[in-house]
């Protein structure tokens, strides 16, 4: 498996039912506002439009997100459409550490 990371990017951080799932924001231009914002609250229709538009991207049903900026890791299979889940971490020393636990088991 080859290891990919990002530069520091956009990200949305989406809590969903199968847990905490990402969304490179400039492969997809999904640009939609945090859910919890304390002085523009989301009304019932902008909330469920907004849901609309994030779950064509995550495998479980969103229930709450966040805009962010960090750096992806995943490891990709050389010619094939197998991946990992993006993670997205603070640093790009995170996301090496990150990958590096990952390939721990592979190298030996």
């Amino acid at each position: 498996m080859q290891r990919q990371t990002t530069d520091r990017q956009n990200w949305l951080e989406v809590e969903t039912t199968h847990g905490t799932e990402w969304i490179n924001i400039q492969d997809t231009s999904l640009f939609v506002r945090d859910n919890d914002t304390v002085t523009h609250p989301m009304g019932v229709k902008q909330r469920q439009d907004t849901i609309d538009a994030i779950r064509r991207y995550t495998n479980g049903e969103p229930q709450a997100w966040k805009n962010v900026k960090g750096f992806g890791a995943r490891l990709s299979a050389p010619g094939y459409l197998d991946c990992t889940e993006w993670a997205v971490f603070e640093t790009e020393e995170e996301a090496n550490q990150y990958l590096d636990e990952l390939t721990e088991d592979d190298e030996m």
